[in-house]
């Protein structure tokens, strides 16, 4: 059976509504209508989870990646080759682009 807590009540009570929560979903009622459920956090994740298409788990492991990705470029060795990325001009980027082209159309031979 679903908790059903008034809102007054549950400003009150918090932390037991945060315990009940743990077991059952409580309902926050404001002006006599549920408005706010509190859920464990186990019980959101699973939730979530459930909502989640091929999509959504693409695009966490691409975030994941990214920021993975960045954390090493804030590191001080790497700091040297991204300010010369940022720094190059346009030529000097379609050299080194041209370049490596040429070398893995080699290894590809």
């Amino acid at each position: 059976m679903p908790k059903l807590i008034n809102a007054t009540s549950a400003k009150n009570r918090f932390g037991e509504i945060l315990r009940m929560a743990e077991k059952d979903p409580v309902y926050i009622l404001k002006h006599g209508k549920a408005n706010t459920v509190v859920v464990s956090a186990s019980q959101y994740e699973v939730l979530t989870r459930s909502r989640r298409t091929k999509e959504d788990e693409t695009l966490d492991e691409l975030r994941t990646e990214f920021n993975e990705m960045y954390a090493q470029m804030q590191e001080a060795r790497w700091q040297k080759g991204v300010d010369r990325l940022i720094d190059a001009s346009a030529d000097e980027l379609n050299r080194v682009a041209a370049r490596r082209l040429r070398t893995r159309a080699k290894k590809s031979r």
